[in-house]
């Protein structure tokens, strides 16, 4: 084999003592964590320099151990004192080196430490391995730059005794740092005796996972440079030492020995090191700034330091936290010199300067101007809610707020949310109210100068109560083409598990903020009910280098909030910073209306960290649940930490996410993901905003704390694939089912099961036909054996991930249907009337002609309610509810004659049939269209249908008491009688030989039937 005498030997020393400690004290302030005191650092027990390499291959041993290894294949060359690999595909003959398995054999406890520069690119490959020459056996394995373009370090929990033939889906351990091209250390410490292993990058821990497993599980060792068992590609780049210790390294000493190591390399490592903090330093220091910024004072293994040429305008300490102080109006602006000094031990420092403007003061009279231009009230002109106003501008004048006019509003000023806010309360007019005007007037204030700005709010009316009789689905659908975009489905009628697709399977929102993705989206009906709010996760995961685990590092701190009052017109996207600049992530919000606080809470999962640099965030830590309070979804509180609890190691991203919560008779139920072990958990509070720190919440506490019901909830049920079940899962959305859901469920609890967590890739449904306060483990069962055959589908394939469920009234759904898919919105019903005499059941029709919005019509069969016999033994007329078997499970009627049996067989007399109409209004049906049979549009009939139902009369006027075969809401359509069956006449000599006339009595219809001088009596308890 080709070999290459190195330009420049390098001396290698393994230092002891004063030396090292030396070296240490070099690199201290650089590296965090910074060591107070030298750490004694052990001798290795084989240490490859790779200066040479004899002719037959082998490279000696620098610790004296006598275990040699060996250069085989082609292509590999030796220079400054490293091995220069060439790569190549599997099977091409490439160099890789070996080393005895004796290096590793019987050691429960090691570290593996490796200087290499990695150039094969991001895939699956090994930079070192080892483990049993059958890989399903078990190993451990260092890929320096993963498919996610992140480095790799991972034992498997496969052993000799417990093989895997898919070994990589038992790996554990670090995938979080990004890939690097340049000479780095890597090192990975295993300690059998802890059950962890540790990974350090450069000597900083990325990194901590428990193991149940070590070297020794493996039988017996190969290891190797370059490849591994697996027939993946070779690696190509160089590896300039390889040590291999038999002791589990502390934290502090692997530090020193990169502190040590580095030293010696300052020559290649420099250069490199600090034209990365260069590009650091200057995506971070601002060209213009008014109010305090940060500054990087490391960057990896480079120190920075720094100075200004006026520190009475900006002033950095030692933190990098550089102060501003503006200048006076009359002193200009400022233009400042900031320098920073590039350290890197062994080597000379570099230097550069950068020049920040920072602009003098406005005048008085300019921020009052500034500040009262700006000044507004969001939906001052459609105000359904308290709302919040500023009390500092963003120039920074005080704003103080009065009621100039108060109409019935009767607005109340209280303490915002945070700083620099007040909230107005507001009290709505009654249901069926005008609106109500309020003027406000704010006072703008600087210094000397005052300026005033009245602007009014239209104050809208508390909507009517209707019943809730359909499901809306927001959701997205993964990471594909079309995905992390906001689709939306609608029920099939009021069946929370068969839906229909809309927008024709195209997501509807798209993000025009951010990072560009939305994922998790949660619709909240306000508190009031007539305005729904928005919330999605700012998130592309698709492209985004190291996938995930960047995402928790330096992901957003924003939520992405839209607002509507029909969830079709959906406002402007907001773009909210609601999480802290310590956050790496704000995940999955959900909100929930808090009666006592007055407020709705928002809570979200973030990682935290302690360093507002995200460059400076070289491993993740863990998800915590954190909240904040609003009034309005427009101002928001400082975030607070709900959840903190440590799942795993603390460095590996793995907390709490993803809560749902629910409310059940003053107590709040939530239900959450548990990273430690990927399962579902539920408890119950008192208070929805108590917090939780170190371990999550047992069986016990007082109310007013979250105590647990139920851990891995709905684990070992089906999840509708085959006869697979349920265990692990995330995104879990709960929503009380209506109260005629046709599946007769009381809850529903859908999780999202994707394909990671060994599901079908999209939402479980489980339910429980109990109350929640009574709902315990066994309670829940899997609905996943209908939904799996029932679920929406977008135009890509995909099929509904992490989003909400919310049920809706009759009139938001036709809403909904009209605009999103017309071709299943039904415009009008068929009318149906038949006839029959005393006792004997009528023959109804088995299907009804739907005319749908887009003009076409469709046959549809109806199941019709049951008719009483109570019903049928008095002359009149009921009305029979019936569900059409269409998509949207329209509601439809039958009119339904009973004539005297001694009464010759007749017709009922013809009646107008009203032209059809387009649903086109709001307003409720007059007395008059009640009485006349003036055909109400669908909007109408929808209020109509919501309104109270009126009692009866008693049972002696009322012998055959109708309404208690309805099985359906009647809605009348505005198209009604098209093409119908006959109708029902509402006054007159309908029937032969006998009169019908109707009246009003009390909002219920009274039908009086008058033949041969006896009177029937039948009062209908429906005002249409």
């Amino acid at each position: 084999m080709p070999l290459t005498i190195p330009d420049r030997r390098r001396a290698r020393r393994i230092r002891a003592g004063l030396g090292r400690a030396a070296a240490a004290a070099l690199l201290a302030a650089p590296l965090a964590p910074a060591v107070a005191f030298a750490a004694e650092l052990p001798d290795p027990y084989v240490h490859y320099t790779f200066d040479s390499a004899a002719a037959d291959g082998t490279v000696a041993d620098a610790a004296g151990s006598g275990l040699a290894a060996t250069v085989s294949g082609k292509g590999a060359a030796f220079a400054e004192g490293s091995i220069s690999l060439p790569g190549g595909a599997n099977g091409s003959g490439a160099a890789f080196v070996s080393i005895p398995g004796a290096a590793y054999a019987g050691q429960e406890a090691v570290t593996i430490s490796i200087w290499m520069t990695n150039a094969t690119g991001s895939d699956n490959y090994a930079g070192a391995y080892v483990g049993n020459a059958d890989r399903t056996k078990g190993y451990w394995l260092l890929n320096p730059a993963n498919p996610s373009g992140a480095v790799k370090s991972v034992i498997t929990s496969a052993t000799a005794a417990n093989p895997a033939a898919e070994t990589w889906n038992t790996e554990i351990g670090s995938t979080q740092a990004p890939a690097r091209s340049s000479l780095s250390l890597y090192t990975t410490v295993i300690s059998g005796a802890t059950g962890t292993m540790s990974f350090y990058l450069d000597g900083v821990k990325i990194s901590s996972h428990a193991i149940a497993t070590d070297l020794t599980d493996f039988g017996d060792l190969v290891a190797f440079i370059g490849k591994s068992p697996y027939p993946d590609r070779f690696f190509k780049g160089t590896v300039d030492d390889y040590a291999v210790y038999h002791e589990a390294l502390t934290d502090q000493q692997v530090s020193e020995l990169y502190a040590d190591q580095a030293a010696e390399r300052a020559e290649v490592l420099a250069p490199a090191a600090i034209e990365s903090a260069l590009a650091v330093v200057a995506a971070k220091v601002p060209a213009e700034a008014v109010e305090t910024f940060t500054v990087p004072v490391t960057s990896g293994p480079v120190g920075i330091s720094w100075s200004s040429s006026e520190p009475g305008v900006i002033n950095v300490d030692g933190d990098g936290v550089a102060s501003v102080s503006r200048p006076r109006a009359e002193e200009g602006d400022a233009a400042v010199t900031l320098t920073a000094t590039y350290s890197f031990p062994g080597a000379d420092p570099a230097v550069r300067t950068y020049t920040v403007k920072v602009s003098a003061d406005q005048t008085d009279t300019a921020k009052v101007s500034a500040d009262a231009d700006a000044l507004v009230i969001h939906n001052a002109d459609d105000m359904r809610s308290n709302f919040s106003v500023p009390t500092v501008g963003a120039a920074g004048s005080a704003i103080a707020w009065e009621v100039i006019e108060p109409g019935a509003a009767d607005p109340r000023l209280i303490a915002g949310v945070r700083d620099g806010s007040a909230t107005y309360v507001i009290k709505r007019p009654s249901a069926g109210s005008d609106p109500t005007i309020v003027v406000l007037s704010a006072t703008v204030t600087s210094g000397d100068v005052a300026q005033t700005k009245d602007i009014a709010v239209t104050v809208q009316p508390m909507p009517s109560v209707q019943a809730e009789e359909a499901y809306v689905w927001a959701f997205f659908t993964g990471e594909g083409q079309g995905a992390e975009k906001i689709s939306i489905a609608a029920s099939k009628g009021n069946d929370a598990l068969a839906w229909n697709t809309l927008n024709d399977g195209n997501p509807l929102i798209e993000s025009t903020e951010g990072t560009g993705g939305l994922r998790d989206p949660f619709i909240i009906r306000s508190h009031d009910g007539d305005r729904f709010y928005m919330l999605a996760t700012d998130l592309k995961v698709a492209g985004l280098p190291g996938g995930f685990t960047t995402a928790q590092r330096t992901g957003s701190k924003y939520l992405e909030i839209w607002e509507s009052t029909d969830l079709v017109s959906w406002s402007e996207q907001r773009h909210v910073k609601v999480s802290s600049d310590y956050a790496g992530n704000t995940w999955a919000p959900e909100a929930y209306w808090d009666a006592e606080l007055g407020k709705y809470v928002v809570y979200w999962a973030s990682n935290l960290y302690d360093t507002v640099d995200s460059a400076d965030r070289t491993s993740l830590t863990y998800n915590r649940m954190m909240y904040v309070t609003t009034d309005d979804f427009v101002t928001f509180s400082e975030p607070r930490v709900w959840i903190d609890s440590v799942r795993k190691s603390g460095t590996d991203g793995l907390g709490t996410i993803d809560v749902t919560v629910a409310e059940e008779d003053g107590v709040y139920y939530r239900v959450y993901k548990d990273e430690g072990d990927m399962t579902l958990r539920e408890e119950k509070s008192t208070v929805l905003t108590s917090t939780v720190s170190g371990d999550l919440p047992g069986a016990e506490g007082a109310p007013d704390q979250w105590t647990l019901i139920t851990e891995r909830i709905a684990a070992g049920l089906p999840n509708g694939v085959g006869t697979n079940t349920f265990v692990h899962g995330e995104g879990p959305s709960i929503f009380k089912a209506n109260a005629d859901d046709i599946n007769g469920a009381a809850w529903y609890l859908f999780i999202d099961q994707p394909d990671y967590h060994g599901g079908p890739n999209h939402y479980v449904p489980f339910a429980t036909d109990k109350p929640l306060a009574d709902t315990s483990a066994a309670d829940w069962y899997s609905a996943a054996a209908k939904l799996s055959s029932n679920l929406p589908q977008n135009a890509d394939g995909g099929r509904p991930r992490h989003g909400t469920v919310i049920p809706v009234t009759r009139a938001e759904y036709q809403t909904v249907l009209l605009a999103l898919q017309p071709d299943i919105a039904v415009s009008a019903v068929e009318q149906v009337s038949v006839t029959t005499t005393l006792n004997i059941q009528p023959s109804l029709p088995s299907t009804v002609e739907l005319t749908m919005a887009d003009g076409s019509v469709q046959e549809a069969g109806v199941t019709w309610a049951p008719i009483t016999a109570e019903s049928l033994a008095i002359p009149g007329q009921i009305r029979v509810r019936g569900t059409a078997a269409n998509d949207t499970r329209e509601p439809v009627e039958a009119v339904v004659t009973v004539l005297p049996v001694n009464e010759p067989d007749s017709e009922p007399s013809p009646v107008p049939t009203p032209s059809p109409t387009r649903a086109a209004s709001g307003e409720s049906p007059t007395p008059a269209q009640a009485a006349t049979g003036t055909p109400m549009t669908r909007a109408q009939e929808s209020a109509a249908a919501a309104a109270p139902v009126p009692t009866s009369a008693p049972p002696s006027q009322n012998p055959a008491s109708v309404n208690s075969t309805t099985a359906a809401p009647i809605r009348r359509d505005d198209n009604a009688g098209s093409g119908g069956r006959g109708s029902l006449p509402k006054t007159g000599t309908g029937l032969t030989g006998l009169l019908i006339s109707v009246a009003f009595v009390g909002g219920g219809c009274v039908l009086v039937a008058l033949r041969n001088s006896k009177r029937g009596l039948y009062s209908h308890p429906d005002p249409r």
